[in-house]
């Protein structure tokens, strides 16, 4: 009986992340009336309290996320590779754990995942669930150079290839001009 349900967990695992896998390809962002300010929540970097002020001049892919978040930590690989594919456009990537536990839980499993272009901040307080309206994990937020929310995208993704990447590319080399 025990193994009949552990094999049945198995299958509805591989489905769930099938059909995530696939949903999280073709997905974009909403894009947003470019009006809303960056919420003034405070991060701690792993030294110091900080604001996303810090990296004004920056497009930043600001991602909510957590270790115990499945669907997270399926699209933390594909953010590592876009914040490099990126980076030649001005964005930067960071996410923000949302674990309990900070800087001592998660770099356990960052070390396990190798993440080396991704900027890794805490909320140590579980303020930006209110500050940034968040529903559910993994949440995202586009952010222009002078701190505008210029797009959202509530659900995991594939950051690094397809319809995404390029709106993504559109958005800021459009933004760009303006």
């Amino acid at each position: 009986m025990r193994s009949t349900l552990a094999l049945i967990q198995i299958i509805i695992l591989a489905l769930y992340t099938q059909a995530t896998n696939a949903a999280g390809s073709e997905r974009i962002m909403r894009v947003l009336q470019p009006s809303i300010n960056v919420p003034t929540t405070q991060f701690f970097d792993g030294s110091k309290q900080i604001t996303l002020d810090a990296f004004r001049g920056h497009f930043v892919i600001v991602n909510f996320w957590a270790t115990w978040c499945s669907p997270c930590i399926m699209e933390m690989p594909s953010l590592d590779r876009a914040a490099e594919k990126l980076a030649k456009n001005n964005v930067l990537v960071i996410a923000i754990s949302q674990d309990e536990g900070g800087p001592t839980q998660v770099k356990i499993f960052l070390d396990r995942l190798k993440l080396e272009k991704i900027q890794i901040l805490y909320d140590l307080d579980s303020k930006s669930f209110r500050d940034f309206a968040i529903r559910g994990l993994p949440t995202s937020v586009l952010l222009s150079p002078n701190g505008k929310i210029l797009a959202r995208l509530e659900g995991n993704a594939e950051w690094d290839q397809g319809p995404l990447l390029e709106q993504i590319r559109k958005l800021t080399a459009a933004y760009s001009k303006e």
